[in-house]
């Protein structure tokens, strides 16, 4: 299975160039068969406009899963020293 770069994206939807709030967390697979992976993040301005940036980022994959980052709850005993949670 091929590896994608993680992406994020800058510009608003509106064109105005100011960053939307919302991070979005995205996760994909190529092959029905294929464990969804982490692909990348972006920021979007809703769900909506989430999935259009993320099917426009992440073309021609199986399946697309998409969770705004601040919903994920990271479990800090992995974290390395220092590491942001």
């Amino acid at each position: 299975m091929p590896v994608r770069p993680a992406a994020r994206t800058t510009a608003g939807r509106n064109g105005s160039g100011t960053i939307p709030a919302t991070e979005w967390v995205v996760f994909t697979r190529e092959t029905p068969t294929d464990p969804m992976v982490h692909t990348g993040t972006l920021r979007a301005d809703d769900e909506a406009d989430a999935r259009e940036r993320a099917a426009s980022l992440f073309p021609g994959v199986d399946a697309r899963w998409l969770c705004p980052a601040d919903a994920i709850d990271r479990d800090g005993s992995t974290l390395e020293a220092g590491e942001p949670a």
